[in-house]
C-alpha cells in the first residue's frame, strides 16, 4: 500500500475526530460503521448543529467523508487540513505521530518517517519561461478576416464568449506550421511556461513549443488551486468552454497519459474531479491513473457517450455537473450490475 493509505486504514478515525475537537454519532450502516458529525464549513448556517457528515470507519472506504447537503468530501486527511489550517506534510505528521509508528504499521510506515525526515535529494531544474509571439493579439481586439473567423468559431462552436477570451487571454496569430491559430499562454504562478496554438476549426491540428514542460504544469492551476478545487480534463479548450457554461474551475494535463509530477501537483486540492473523453477507448486511462492518487472519493463527470466535453452541448455539460458521482459509488453500482447479470444468466441456465 501507499503510505498514505497506511495511515488511514491505520489511524483511529474516532480519536482523530475527538483531537480535532469534533463530536460525533457512531451508525451502522450498508457499508459498516460511519461516524456522523456536523458540516464544519459556514454552508448550514440555518441548522448549524445538524450532524450532515459522515465518515466511513470501516471496510474499503474507511477514512472517506462526505457532507450530505452540500460539496465538502474528501479522506481525513482533507479533513483535518481544512480544520487546522496545515498543509498536506503537516497533516500527515499530525497522523503519522500516533498511526504511523513501526509497531503499528511495519517497516512501510518506518520508510514513511525516514521520507518525512530527509531533505529532497532531486534537485528539479527550473521550468523553460516562453514569450508569447511578436504577433501574438487579444481576439477580442484583433480585426481582419482570419482572425473573425478564429472568433466565431470559438463563440459558435466552443460557446467561448469574449468576456472568458479576455480572462483566458486567448488571441490570434500565425503559426509557422500551421498559419493562422488560436493562442492561448500556459500560465503557472503567473509565469508563462508553454503556448498552445490550435487552428480555428473542428479536428484543426494543435500545437505547443518545443521543449515545453508540458509533464510538469496543468494549464489553469493557479485559478483551480485558488478554489482548492478543480475537474481534470484533457483539452485546454475543453476547460475554458466548461468555465464558460458551467462557471466553475477546470484543468488540462493536455493528454490521457496524466504524468506523476502533474499527480504531485495535486496535492494541495481538498475535491478532486475528472471529466474523461468517452469518444475513444482511452479516455478511460486518465481516471485509471488518478484513482490510485485521489483516492475513490473522486467525482466523474461524465459526458454522452461518443463524446468529449469539446463535443457536448451546453445542456449537456450542465447535465455532467448536475448527475456527477463519486467513484466509489459508480464502482459499486457497476458490481452491482455485473453481479445482477451473472446471477441472470445462472437463472437462464437453471431454466434450460
Amino acid at each position: 500500500m501507499l503510505d498514505v493509505e497506511i495511515l488511514l486504514q491505520k489511524a483511529d478515525i474516532g480519536g482523530v475526530l475527538t483531537r480535532l475537537g469534533i463530536e460525533y454519532e457512531k451508525k451502522q450502516s450498508k457499508r459498516g460503521h460511519e461516524l456522523y458529525f456536523c458540516c464544519p464549513t459556514d454552508k448550514h448556517l440555518s441548522d448549524p448543529l445538524k450532524k450532515r457528515c459522515s465518515i466511513s470507519d470501516s471496510g474499503r472506504f474507511r477514512g472517506m467523508f462526505n457532507c450530505w447537503a452540500c460539496d465538502f468530501n474528501g479522506n481525513l486527511i482533507h479533513l483535518i487540513r481544512f480544520i487546522t489550517k496545515w498543509d498536506f506534510k503537516q497533516a500527515l505528521s499530525f497522523l503519522e505521530k500516533d498511526y504511523g509508528s513501526a509497531d503499528v504499521a511495519g517497516i512501510d510506515a518506518l520508510h514513511f518517517r525516514l521520507k518525512m525526515n530527509k531533505g529532497d535529494d532531486v534537485v528539479k531544474e527550473p521550468l523553460q519561461v516562453f514569450e508569447l509571439p511578436g504577433d501574438y493579439k487579444l481576439m477580442t481586439k484583433c480585426s481582419g478576416f482570419d482572425a473573425r473567423r478564429a472568433f466565431d468559431w470559438l463563440t459558435t462552436e466552443r460557446h467561448i464568449s469574449g468576456d472568458m477570451m479576455d480572462k483566458y487571454e486567448i488571441g490570434f496569430c500565425f503559426n509557422q506550421m500551421i498559419g493562422a491559430s488560436v493562442v492561448i499562454p500556459v500560465k503557472v504562478n503567473g509565469i508563462i511556461h508553454s503556448i498552445f496554438w490550435a487552428q480555428p476549426f473542428k479536428g484543426g491540428e494543435k500545437r505547443y513549443p518545443k521543449n515545453a514542460p508540458q509533464g510538469e504544469i496543468l494549464f489553469n492551476y493557479d485559478r483551480c488551486l485558488a478554489e482548492s478545487r478543480y475537474v481534470m480534463m484533457e483539452s485546454i479548450l475543453d476547460v475554458i468552454k466548461y468555465d464558460a457554461v458551467v462557471g466553475e474551475p477546470a484543468m488540462a494535463c493536455f493528454t490521457n497519459m496524466i504524468s506523476q509530477p502533474q499527480i504531485e501537483l495535486l496535492r494541495p486540492f481538498a475535491e478532486h474531479g475528472v471529466m474523461p473523453d468517452l469518444d475513444g477507448n482511452r479516455g478511460w486511462d486518465l481516471v485509471t491513473r488518478m484513482i490510485p492518487f485521489v483516492v475513490k472519493g473522486i467525482w466523474l463527470y461524465f459526458c454522452p457517450i461518443g463524446k468529449d466535453p469539446g463535443d457536448c452541448d451546453p445542456s449537456e455539460l450542465i447535465k455532467a455537473r448536475s448527475e456527477r458521482t463519486r467513484y466509489c459509488d459508480y464502482e459499486v453500482t457497476q458490481w452491482e450490475r455485473e453481479n445482477c447479470r451473472k446471477l441472470a444468466r445462472v437463472i437462464d441456465i437453471k431454466k434450460k
